[in-house]
Order: structure tokens, then sequence, then C-alpha cells
């Protein structure tokens, strides 16, 4: 199933991007190509938690992802407003924004479904019901991901203290910042970049309101 994103601009530019879930696809699959700049390659900021080596996968499975946003948006400014259209197999929905928030949420799905293993399995993340998401949204998927994750992975040592749930968000914190440094410099304006940026400091704010969120909730279920 393949889900397309329509962003226009205020001038009548146009720009379209295809998500299509990636689980599936090997890596190596993408050594043949040889028309990808260098900052697409495993090597060009290669995360630590990386489960590919530059031996055998030449390049990002998330940065692949990325290179027709980078591409078509690099003269884009993060202020200008746009319609965004999110088009898929349930319909389509379609809202006024900005053009950093548009990308937020084009390049979030299109990275998040690459063949990069340590993404893919945080499509918790992709919120279906809504074209733009909030990091309180993130918030409330994260901790049910994360809980949902230990009951099937962790029978008899689950860890309902959540004592391993921010780590579970740094993982997904450190590869976004790692995309981001590898398109610095590439376009010759910021909407990518702040993009980007963006999806990182979502990141940072749901790990340092984590517990208040919590405490909130708490309230909220009355105990």
């Amino acid at each position: 199933m393949v889900t397309r994103y329509q962003i226009k601009t205020e001038t009548g530019d146009q720009f379209s991007f295809d998500v299509q879930n990636h689980k599936d696809l090997e890596p190596r699959e993408l050594n043949s190509r040889s028309d990808l700049p260098d900052w697409v390659k495993l090597e060009n900021y290669q995360c630590t938690i990386c489960p590919f080596t530059s031996e055998k996968i030449t390049f990002c499975p998330a940065a692949f992802e990325l290179q027709d946003v980078v591409l078509q948006c690099s003269s884009c400014i993060s202020h200008d407003r746009v319609e965004l259209s999110r088009i898929a197999e349930g319909g389509t929905v379609t809202t006024k924004t900005d053009m950093q928030r548009a990308l937020f949420a084009v390049i979030g799905e299109k990275v998040i479904s690459s063949a990069c293993s340590m993404l893919n399995s945080r499509q918790w993340s992709l919120d279906y019901y809504s074209i733009l998401t909030t990091p309180e949204n993130l918030f409330y998927r994260s901790i049910s991901s994360y809980l949902m994750r230990q009951y099937f992975t962790s029978p008899g040592r689950r860890d309902l203290d959540l004592k391993g749930h921010l780590d579970y968000l740094d993982e997904v914190i450190h590869i976004f910042n790692n995309l981001l440094q590898r398109i610095r410099g590439v376009s010759s304006q910021d909407a990518s970049n702040n993009a980007l940026g963006s999806i990182v400091m979502s990141g940072q704010l749901l790990r340092h309101q984590r517990d208040d969120w919590l405490d909130e909730l708490k309230g909220k279920m009355g105990i």
C-alpha cells in the first residue's frame, strides 16, 4: 500500500512524495545504485546503534528515503504557508500549515517506513488518524507501544516501571539527529533541516516532560 503526500505552496509550487513500507526490503538491494549523493552512504554519520556494516551495505536505508525530499525541497523556506494532503487507502486528509510542519509529517513517515530495522520497529510514532501530530500524542503512543513491546517480547520480566523507556526514546532521537547531520549544508534553505530538527526536539521534549505527563495522566485517571 502506497501513501502519497502532496504539498502545494501559495506561489503554485507542488511537491509529491510516495511512502511505502519497506520493512521487508533487503538493504543490500540498494548497493547497485550509482546515482545517490555521498551523504546517503552508510558510513557518513553512521549511527552507533546501526545493525549494518559498510562492508555489506553501501547506503543508509533511512537516508535513502530522505533523498527525494531533500532534493525537491532544497529551496523551501520553513515559514512558507502550504496546503498538505495525505492520500491513503482510507481516504484523503488535507490541512493548512507551514512548510516545516508539512515536511515534519513527510520525513517522519518516510524514514520510519524505511528498511532501517531500528526505525521500522517504531511505527507506533505514525499517526494514521491525524495528518499532523503533537509531542503529547507521541508521548501516549510511545508509552503504550513500549508496554505492548514488553508484553510481546518479555514475558515474566516486563518493565512496568518504564525503566527502559527512556533508552527506547534515546535510540530514535540518536538516529534522527544523525540524519540531520547528514543533510546539513545540502539544502540552500532551511525547511528540510528545520523539519528534522523539530523531530529531534520533539523526541527530546517527550523525554524531558515524560514524568510530568505521566503525573498528569495519573491525575486524569483518578489515581
